[in-house]
């Protein structure tokens, strides 16, 4: 077996963690700009009249916002049951030819002297710049709406995958595209929303993927601003961002800030992620350049240093408060192997996308550092650090083209479950992960199994000869000793031998386990094998109400063919007792499972 990284004592690290976020509300506090003026009043929109001029602000480069012209079209009105919208055409800085850039959304529009609200969408393959404008009423109502404590921000469940789900080692490759979707704002498909997501340090088959799943999207383009004495302030007009993911891989969603109350910023003008309550890092940028494009005009940008958080995302807009902490966790990714890179990000706790953010960080990684397209193999190691809970230490093996996707899904699916159970959600200290990755397949295939005899006594030793076919290779035979329980009844005797992850998902299938706690299923996801363990269940015909006849759940193709089964949604009834296992760590991973059927006979007294 591999060897984790060596990591400091869990006493250390919790103080060290805790020092950090106090460090971090001290930094936050003094980065905080001091409260201005009071706000602009608003112009209602029954003051509003088609041709009425005004103005708005935005940053086009740099950090200081720039003055474009404004002219009101109409108002849109009920577009949802909360919100009507200012339609307007929006000139100056070149939007006349370019059009709406994504990065905008937030914008403050200004009429009359008075503050209107925040541009907020544009109309696809639209000739001009007319955008969609949210009142500033709406934005102004979520100031109303108490700071939620950080439990029930963060707190979300229904969504977890099953200890059975994730005792086959194996899952679904569009199960990360899945979660990554839950970054895409909802809106009328006419209409496009003026955020802009940017990401930074991503290997290309990681930025096709964002790509098709973020509505306006650019790559490699941007990244952190440098440090600077003082960060530039947040105000109306002035780029702003939310970081999902920061350090040496980013992702963050851009626009602008509409509104400052003392410490409270209203910025956007729609929902970002849709999530309500939240705590999301906030901080603001500095805009390289805004790129025309017959597409989608967009800002490329800087992300500063993080000043506050936003803790509410609503239809009117997000709101944002100096000074909140968001919680982050650090991820720590290790590339082994073929090459040597270490990346660290810090990414937002945000329990509903903390998988899809890990996944595409880990993948990322390796597409960047690396390579994952072609035949591979991937050592897994992988350790989640829980607050108030052991370590839960994760080591899998993955071979084919589709190796470092697959490495990245099965964290997806275990962080998805410590976040989204149903018992408790946990606090994430820190993720550890490592892939070391091989230039070929390693993976051997079980494709038979022969005892050295087939009628034995309890008590008895009995050699396996194994047949194993390596890819690319031809068959190899290993031979195991495997021991016959004292306690085995006389009659049938079953040896059921495979890869540690076939084997474990069999096991589940026949003894069903609901942990109480937190606690409990952790015990059960660290005793999870890899496929570079070979198990052996001994098995006999259940007697009683052990498990009742019940059919197994949807197991892989491997487990099922060696019952005869009709396929996924027709598992062969079982009524087995498992007596013992036997386990050994193997030199390559293995792939399936062979039966061995044994006659148990006792010698008369």
């Amino acid at each position: 077996m591999m060897r984790m990284n060596p990591v400091q004592p869990k006493h250390v690290q919790r103080s060290t963690r805790a020092a950090s976020r106090a460090l971090a509300a001290l930094l936050l506090s003094l980065l905080a700009a001091p409260a201005g003026a009071e706000p602009l009043p608003a112009i209602h929109l029954d003051e509003l009249q088609t041709g009425q001029k005004g103005y708005g602000l935005s940053v086009f480069a740099g950090t200081e916002p720039a003055r474009f012209e404004v002219e009101v079209i109409g108002v849109m009105k009920n577009r949802t049951a909360e919100l009507s919208y200012i339609m307007a055409r929006l000139s100056g800085q070149g939007l006349e030819t370019m059009g709406v850039a994504s990065g905008m959304s937030g914008s403050p529009v200004y009429i009359d002297g008075r503050l209107a609200g925040a541009v907020s969408f544009s109309f696809l393959f639209s000739q001009g710049a007319i955008a969609g404008i949210t009142p500033i009423e709406g934005m102004r109502r979520l100031g109303e709406v108490p700071v939620a404590p950080l439990a029930g921000a963060q707190a979300t469940s229904g969504d977890a995958p099953s200890l059975a789900m994730l005792a086959r080692g194996s899952f679904p490759q569009q199960l990360l595209e899945q979660h990554l979707s839950r970054l895409a704002s909802p809106h009328d498909a006419r209409t496009a929303t003026t955020v802009h997501w940017q990401a930074t340090g991503f290997g290309q088959p990681v930025t096709q993927l964002l790509e098709r799943t973020l509505e306006r999207f650019s790559s490699g383009l941007g990244g952190s601003a440098p440090a600077a004495a003082e960060p530039p302030p947040l105000v109306p007009g002035g780029a702003v961002a939310m970081v999902l993911v920061r350090g040496d891989l980013s992702l963050a969603a851009h626009g602008t800030v509409t509104d400052v109350d003392g410490d409270r910023i209203y910025a956007f003008g729609h929902p970002v992620l849709g999530l309500g309550p939240m705590r999301v890092p906030m901080a603001p940028a500095e805009v390289v350049t805004t790129v025309p494009s017959i597409a989608s005009s967009f800002k490329i940008a800087n992300v500063g240093p993080i000043v506050g958080a936003f803790d509410q995302d609503r239809e009117a807009g997000v709101r944002g408060q100096l000074g909140l902490v968001a919680p982050t966790f650090p991820l720590d990714l290790h590339l082994r192997g073929l090459s040597r890179r270490d990346y660290r990000v810090e990414i937002a706790e945000l329990p509903a996308l903390v998988g899809g953010l890990v996944a595409t960080t880990i993948f990322g990684g390796l597409t960047a550092g690396s390579y994952s397209s072609g035949d591979m193999g991937i050592d897994l190691e992988a350790r989640f650090d829980l607050a108030g809970h052991p370590d839960l230490v994760l080591e899998q093996s993955f071979d084919g083209a589709s190796a470092g996707l697959d490495s990245a899904v099965y964290v997806l699916t275990f962080a998805s479950y410590l976040m989204s159970n149903d018992l408790e959600v946990a606090d994430l200290e820190g993720i550890d992960v490592t892939l070391t990755q091989s230039a070929r397949p390693r993976a051997a295939s079980l494709v038979g199994a022969h005892p050295d005899r087939q009628v034995v006594e309890p008590g008895d030793e009995v050699t396996i000869t194994l047949e194993l076919k390596p890819y690319r290779g031809a068959v190899e035979r290993r031979t195991i000793e495997v021991g016959v329980p004292p306690e085995t009844p006389a009659g049938r005797y079953v040896l059921l031998a495979g890869d540690g992850s076939s084997i474990d998902a069999l096991r589940t299938g026949l003894e069903p386990r609901n942990p109480a706690t937190l606690s409990e299923a952790l015990a059960i996801l660290n005793g999870y094998h890899s496929r570079r363990q070979l198990v052996v269940l001994g098995v006999v015909p259940a007697r009683g109400l052990t498990v009742a006849g019940a059919a197994l759940p949807d197991l892989p193709a491997a487990v099922r063919s060696i019952f005869g089964s009709r396929g996924p949604s027709a598992a062969t009834p079982l009524a087995l007792t498992i007596l013992d296992q036997h386990e050994e760590s193997w030199p390559r991973p293995l792939d399936g499972v062979v039966r061995i059927d044994l006659e148990v006979r006792h010698r008369p007294r």
